[in-house]
């Protein structure tokens, strides 16, 4: 194959057998596109003129064929849980669970995206994600070490036992110029001859603190430049923030990317830059010149994790693993948001990430962003992911944070925090009625400046609030619940100030849950309902039931509510007992009820406005003695 060096050749080619060269840095490159990945630039140490062909060779086959295969993403196909709620009519129950049990599979369902860059390697926009397989969750894998508390990044002792990559070793090759007199700005280094050749594996030229590195330049560098090539190895990857010390023009590239530039004469200063890496090789080029005087350059760079360090080209970076199961983690994207004033967030789709993160669980609170080095100001996050539900029921959702934010399930927003949010108060929460299934989940949070705050913890209908966390499924009622003794309490969230018993006909219930009686006394310790987790006010709740008499069983039989707020009992179209207009004051109030043999439908509807809470339905069968309704 004829190549000419100033042609952009797309292959991919065996980097080793390339570098393995002693390369001596001249004006002349062999410039490669890859099919994917970034463009890499191959100094030459002969005249263009003496290749007369290009050839690919292949490495040893097994090691050759895991490098080549394109890394699969998961994927599954379903049908995305869509909860439903007819209207309750007085003669049949609201259906809130699926006659049919959907499959029981973690990942997107039909027409839902994967993981935005999930567990892909290169950095892409949220819309372009891959499809996803079924996560096996009895095999969930811990994602962080020892701190379970805030997962937005990962550290080294986090892949120990992923076989890392074998480390680049390599130097630095430096080419050292003489550069005309009154040099304003970095040149074009293409146009001159070095006039020394050097190695070195750091940047750190301070000569008034006796340090310099590469070793071998001249006493004197007035109106001289240097240019600094060579690969480095990333283990894992992530967002890493690059800073160059120098005084007078510099210009740093990392793959075929400008990242940091500060050129013309200047006194000592500092710039940084960031950049997402991913695992494996990549390429470095500094240009820098000095002017007159003692020069002074030095390169840093801070991984994802960990203090900033003097980068050592033959040292890997490390950056976070990807997860064994990539729907147990939230995926979240990081922006830099230009300044600006935003009340209502950032709009997240006219911004490019600058890179991505992985968290477990959502709990960040001081001590700047793991996962993003050396920066607090003017951060905006994404994350997105998938989580599970077994059975049904009204969810909780608690976020916290020191700005805006705000919480999606599926396509519904579930919790907004406003711009100006106080990072000590105790959130916001927002409730969903889930049924059995996948759902996605986005989270938007923006930060402006000082300490960031961002977390978010779920309650389930029967459980304590703990950390969400997309490696736990979330358990509702089994939709064995219904066929059981058990009595179905369909839950409807009022506006504030309703005084008036609503009519429930005409409105779609928010959710349900299941109860073995009607008990819940003023005085329980709780002014939460079983099933209505976080929820103390404006809501209302119909008990319905069906139950039929025998001949034996029928007669007179005696009910009694005691209630606050409102209450009123309904038996077939007969009003049994109605405890409305009781305000905020506890009632107790009875009623009776002649009942034939044969079927029957009861409704209980309970309003709670404000204040204590409370319910119980007695009931008197003929001839016998008062008791609590229940089916046990």
């Amino acid at each position: 194959m004829k190549l000419s060096m100033f042609r952009v050749v797309s292959l991919l080619v065996v980097l080793g057998a390339l570098f393995a060269v002693d390369l001596v840095f001249s004006e002349d490159f062999l410039v490669i596109k890859k099919k994917s990945g970034a463009t890499q630039k191959i100094p030459l140490n002969f005249s263009p003129e003496q290749i007369e062909s290009f050839q690919v060779e292949t490495a040893p086959k097994g090691r050759q064929a895991e490098a080549d295969a394109p890394r699969q993403t998961p994927s599954v196909s379903g049908t995305e849980p869509k909860p439903s709620a007819e209207e309750p009519a007085e003669t049949s129950l609201p259906s809130l669970f699926s006659q049919e049990s959907q499959p029981f599979k973690k990942g997107p369902q039909s027409g839902q995206a994967a993981p935005p860059s999930g567990p892909t390697r290169q950095l892409t926009a949220p819309e372009k994600s891959a499809p996803a397989k079924p996560v096996d969750q009895s095999q969930t894998k811990q994602v962080l070490g020892a701190d379970k508390r805030s997962v937005s990044g990962m550290t080294a002792e986090d892949g120990a036992g992923i076989q890392q990559p074998a480390p680049v070793q390599s130097s630095f090759s430096v080419s050292l110029y003489k550069l005309p007199e009154n040099i304003a700005a970095l040149p074009d280094f293409s146009a001159f001859k070095p006039v020394k050749s050097l190695t070195a594996e750091r940047i750190y030229l301070d000569p008034s603190q006796g340090k310099q590195e590469p070793a071998g330049l001249p006493e004197k560098l007035d109106d001289m430049g240097l240019r600094f090539i060579g690969t480095f190895l990333v283990s894992g990857e992530g967002l890493f923030r690059w800073r160059i010390e120098s005084k007078d023009g510099v210009r740093l590239h990392v793959d075929d990317k400008t990242l940091i530039e500060n050129d013309g004469i200047h006194q000592p200063s500092s710039k940084e830059g960031f950049v997402h890496l991913a695992d494996g090789v990549h390429s470095i080029i500094l240009d820098s010149f000095n002017s007159k005087g003692s020069p002074l350059l030095k390169l840093f760079v801070q991984p994802p994790m960990g203090p900033e360090q003097v980068f050592t080209i033959n040292q890997s970076l490390v950056g976070w693993q990807e997860p064994a199961k990539p729907y147990d983690v939230l995926w979240g994207h990081i922006y830099f948001v230009p300044q600006g004033n935003f009340p209502d967030g950032p709009d997240f789709n006219k911004l490019n990430p600058i890179g991505r993160l992985i968290a477990s669980q959502l709990d960040i609170e001081g001590g700047g962003f793991p996962g993003i080095p050396g920066r607090r100001d003017m951060i905006g996050l994404k994350y997105q992911g998938f989580f599970n539900v077994e059975g049904a029921g009204i969810f909780a959702f608690r976020l916290l944070s020191d700005n805006f934010a705000k919480l999606t399930i599926g396509k519904n927003s579930i919790v907004e925090l406003p711009k100006g949010t106080k990072s000590d108060s105790p959130g916001s929460i927002g409730w969903a009625f889930l049924q059995q299934g996948s759902y996605p989940i986005t989270l938007e949070y923006f930060h402006p400046q000082g300490e960031p705050k961002l977390q978010l913890f779920v309650t389930q209908p029967t459980n304590p609030e703990e950390f969400f966390s997309p490696a736990r499924n979330l358990t509702g009622f089994s939709q064995e619940s219904g066929k059981l003794s058990l009595i179905p309490a369909f839950v409807y969230f009022v506006p504030p100030n309703t005084r008036k018993m609503p009519n429930f006909n005409k409105m779609s219930p928010a959710g349900m849950f299941f109860t073995k009686a009607i008990n819940y006394p003023i005085d329980r310790g709780s002014k939460e309902f079983p099933g209505i987790p976080k929820r103390e006010e404006w809501f209302g709740i119909r008990f319905y039931v069906k139950f039929s008499l025998s001949d034996q069983e029928s007669g007179t039989y005696k009910f009694r509510i005691v209630s606050n707020n409102a209450a009123r009992l309904i038996i077939g179209k007969k009003m049994v007992v109605n405890a409305e207009g009781s305000g905020v004051k506890t009632v107790n109030q009875a009623g009776s009820a002649e009942l034939a043999p044969g079927s029957h439908e009861m409704f209980l509807d309970y309003l709670q406005t404000t204040g204590p809470n409370g319910l119980q339905l007695f009931i008197t069968p003929p001839g016998g003695e008062e008791k609590i309704f229940s089916f046990e």
